[in-house]
């Protein structure tokens, strides 16, 4: 019973990093429109704050935290917006495994593209327990450095092949998203940094539906998306199955992400929002 606990966390930290492995979604049909992400400032206002509740068969099992940071910083020569969200086992969870992880993405404020993307994994004493650093802005060619590190070891470089122009992280692919304005059926592919690993993502828009949260019935678009792990040599990870996942957009001006949901094999795990700060001053992008 406890490994099977054990289990059901590290389901739950692969959900909060991007989705859950299940093949029972809809299939991403052939002869989709192929699209591509905007360019341009990210779809943030600084300060902005989003707060989720995740929970599998109506039980609690973490919170997700977003944040937008206050003011715009400089990395590798850019100027950049943070963008932190953070995972917390909570209630029975807490009591079998801790979750404590931070992701932190550093966005470029001209072209939206993510620059620096770190993972801190913490033990209950607050203690690092493992990491990751990818920095984006020193890529070179179709090679990506990502200091990794394990306990007290010393952290380890590995480089990491890439073959598309763009590189995301998970933060930044979903704000991106935000900016987004597809027709149905639409489609992109990404590689996209999550947790210490780069993953093949393809997502497809199947159009609008409605969604009930904690704080209102919004209006949504939904975004169905597959994914697997690639290894450092950029081939796709053979070990590692296919991950779906389904996103559903607030279809307004605040473009909110409102609600994922990821199927797995103990039931449906869904994220979904439970408070909205809008921030201060102006979104960066018009």
């Amino acid at each position: 019973m406890r490994y099977g606990w054990f289990v059901l966390c590290r389901l739950l930290l692969v959900l909060v990093i991007g989705a859950c492995g299940s093949r029972r979604a809809e299939p991403i049909v052939a002869g989709a429109t192929a699209a591509k992400l905007p360019e341009g400032p990210p779809y943030v206002t600084p300060g902005e704050r989003i707060s989720y509740q995740l929970q599998i068969g109506g039980m609690n099992l973490a919170t997700y935290d977003v944040g937008v940071g206050s003011t715009v910083e400089q990395v590798g020569g850019h100027r950049a917006i943070a963008v932190q969200s953070h995972a917390k086992s909570q209630g029975l969870v807490s009591m079998v495994a801790n979750l404590d992880t931070t992701f932190t993405s550093w966005i470029d404020v001209e072209t939206g593209r993510p620059l620096r993307w770190t993972i801190e994994e913490r033990g209950p004493d607050g203690a690092v327990k493992e990491g990751a650093d990818a920095r984006l802005f020193e890529r070179k060619g179709d090679q990506v450095p990502v200091e990794v590190r394990w306990g007290d070891k010393a952290p380890v470089v590995e480089m990491q092949k890439v073959s598309m122009p763009d590189v995301w992280d998970y933060n930044a692919l979903v704000i991106a998203v935000r900016a987004w304005e597809p027709k149905r059926g639409s489609t992109v592919t990404a590689e996209v940094m999550r947790s210490m690993y780069l993953w093949h993502v393809t997502v497809i828009v199947r159009g609008e539906e409605n969604v009930t949260t904690e704080i209102g019935d919004f209006p949504a678009l939904r975004i169905d998306g597959i994914s697997y792990r690639l290894r450092r040599d950029g081939t796709r990870d053979a070990g590692a199955p296919e991950r779906n996942f389904t996103l559903w957009i607030s279809n307004d001006d605040g473009r909110v992400p409102l609600q994922s949901v990821a199927q797995s094999d103990y039931g449906d795990i869904k994220m979904t929002l439970v408070d909205y700060q809008p921030g201060n001053g102006n979104r960066l992008r018009p």
